[in-house]
């Protein structure tokens, strides 16, 4: 296992399955949405991730729309303040032949559900999956809670899968 995800294991921030399972989905080049509030450590653990993607493919720090433009295979897009971020995440999914890691938070609202419809309409692209990682505090310790797979079938119609140990 890539010792920075390790080193959340080791912390028991998350089980060693979800360890296996998240480094296997970057390796798989799917993106990842690291959700939920800032005091339950998501923006360590997206800066971690994107520092995985980052050692293994052609990335980008996406710090406005023009970066989308990059010829790259992983956009790593922090939380930013200045534009509409939910488009953002929408034009990321519709590039074809990329993926992203991202975070969502309450300072960053977005649906992922209704981009996911969006943009397949706009594409008709069903091969791109997608992996929620929500966390939580649990006794005031910070903890991943659920990981959930999503994708399209070939209507469009959105499948999840929450990952089970």
């Amino acid at each position: 296992m890539n010792s920075m995800i390790q080193k959340y294991v080791t912390q028991e921030f998350m089980t060693e399955a979800e360890g296996n399972y998240i480094e296997e989905a970057i390796a798989k080049k799917e993106s990842v949405i690291v959700s939920g509030h800032r005091s339950a450590g998501i923006r360590p653990l997206m800066a971690t991730l994107m520092a995985v993607a980052k050692g293994s493919f052609t990335s980008v720090q996406v710090k406005g729309f023009e970066d989308l433009n990059s010829d790259v295979e992983y956009f790593l897009i922090p939380g930013l303040d200045n534009l509409d971020f939910e488009k953002l995440i929408g034009e990321a999914m519709a590039k074809p032949n990329t993926s992203f890691v991202t975070l969502k938070e309450p300072e960053h609202p977005y649906s992922i559900l209704k981009l996911l419809r969006d943009v397949y309409k706009q594409t008709g692209d069903t091969s791109k999956i997608y992996h929620l990682i929500e966390c939580a505090k649990i006794d005031n310790v910070p903890k991943l809670t659920k990981i959930t797979k999503m994708n399209l079938d070939e209507k469009g119609k959105i499948i999840k899968v929450d990952f089970e140990e």
